[in-house]
């Protein structure tokens, strides 16, 4: 009989709620009252975190990735630590958003605002230098729809990585976007 070698992974730790840094997240607020939030801290208060938030190192913490619902859960049911996986290689806003987005785009709950938000925010981050508002991307996304020959290889690419992040086809990337230009109400 084989006899298995037990691996010791040092990328999932529990680690004290206090070094958790939680910036702004995809997700424009979590509901901290309603029924899906309270029966996700009936979960863990019965069977503890079951999956573990994604993080980062940031100085001397920890950012946190994903995973923003449970940690909130967990600081609520006073616990003094969570279950988390430490990603250390990323470090760059565009890589964050698209584990973000990645993780997000998967629920049923996410208003579209939320969506095309953190799509315009990806976006944004993959190309600081262009200064990319609403109707810029949209028009790179217009551009890239009509004649994608004329759009540069870095926009290209983006569209690329954006487009298998949400799984959706361009025109509904497109249609997202532009809730944004809705007024408030």
């Amino acid at each position: 009989m084989a006899t298995k070698k037990t691996v010791v992974n040092p990328e999932f730790l529990y680690l004290p709620l206090g070094s958790i840094l939680v910036e702004e997240q995809i997700r424009s607020g979590i509901d901290t009252e309603g029924e899906s939030f309270k029966a996700l801290m009936s979960s863990i208060k019965n069977r503890g975190v079951l999956e573990p938030a994604l993080v980062t190192p940031k100085d001397d913490k920890y950012l946190l990735l994903c995973g923003e619902r449970r940690f909130l859960a967990a600081q609520k049911l006073g616990l003094d630590s969570i279950p988390a996986r430490i990603v250390s290689t990323i470090t760059q806003k565009d890589e964050i958003l698209a584990y973000q987005l990645t993780e997000n785009l998967q629920r049923e709950d996410l208003n579209p605002i939320d969506q095309a938000k953190g799509i315009l925010a990806f976006i944004q981050a993959r190309h600081p230098d262009k200064g990319y508002d609403v109707d810029g991307v949209m028009s790179e996304l217009m551009w890239y729809m009509r004649k994608p020959e004329d759009v540069s290889e870095e926009v290209v690419a983006t569209v690329a990585t954006t487009l298998e992040i949400v799984g959706k086809s361009i025109k509904t990337l497109y249609n997202g976007l532009s809730l944004l230009k809705l007024s408030d109400e």
